[in-house]
């Protein structure tokens, strides 16, 4: 099987991928927001957990993205065209670590300080 090697449909899908960490993460925060809609405190813990949830899948999401992402830098070293800004696309993991790590500690202390101490 031939497969063409395009440098920029990688880098796309490694956007697309810390988007939807960013809108997963998003929606994970409004809907623990959304929770104190409810008046049964058994549903709002539900819903609270559920926010919980869409924060680890968010962080899966952006670290697994990311190792891809660096996967198939590592591996085309020295292959790309040289109009491709390597040490500018490697520099996207960092955001990526720096975000999961924020949005990490959010969780922690949402959980540590909502649903550990009630």
């Amino acid at each position: 099987m031939n497969f063409s090697n395009n440098p920029h449909s990688v880098y796309n899908g490694a956007i697309s991928g810390q988007r939807n960490m960013f809108l997963s993460s998003s929606l994970a925060a409004i809907i623990i927001g959304f929770s104190h809609n409810f008046k049964n405190p058994l549903i709002i813990d539900i819903v609270k957990i559920i926010g919980l949830c869409i924060f680890s899948i968010s962080i899966m999401i952006g670290l697994l993205t990311n190792y891809d992402f660096r996967f198939y830098l590592d591996k085309m070293k020295g292959k790309l065209p040289e109009y491709i800004p390597v040490d500018t696309w490697y520099t996207w993991s960092f955001i990526v670590y720096i975000y999961t790590f924020l949005i990490a500690t959010i969780g922690f202390l949402y959980l540590i300080r909502n649903i550990i101490k009630k």
